[in-house]
């Protein structure tokens, strides 16, 4: 049986993801043309990706070495301990359904206008 791709539920912005089989939140972001808060584009260095998971964590991959000391990081310039609720976009895989928040998610300006009747 083939895997098959899970959903990622993004609030407050309401959005569906599918996320494949070892694709990443932030990957599979980019390549259904959604605007994700990053400055790194993916290289686990600025943590402008980082999400809150609200439900679904038994379905996260584990978090790799480079991911573990970025939110270490994080966590002490916030002055507190990790969480278990906070995680990179870009190195969160899924293996179930999902829901996250993150502020900042919208689809593409271009295909906000394109899906516009108004225009």
């Amino acid at each position: 049986m083939t895997p098959r791709p899970a959903r990622v539920r993004v609030e407050p912005a309401g959005i569906d993801l599918q996320v494949g089989v070892g694709e990443t939140v932030f990957a599979a972001a980019l390549r259904t043309d959604l605007t994700w808060p990053t400055i790194c584009y993916g290289q686990a260095r600025c943590t402008a990706c980082a999400l809150r998971v609200v439900d679904g964590h038994q379905h996260l991959g584990p978090p790799d070495s480079v991911e573990q000391g970025v939110l270490r990081q994080l966590a002490s310039r916030r002055g507190r301990r990790s969480s278990r609720d906070t995680r990179l976009a870009c190195r969160l895989t899924v293996t179930g359904d999902v829901t996250v928040e993150k502020r900042g998610v919208r689809p593409n300006s271009r295909n906000a206008a394109d899906a516009d009747p108004a225009r």
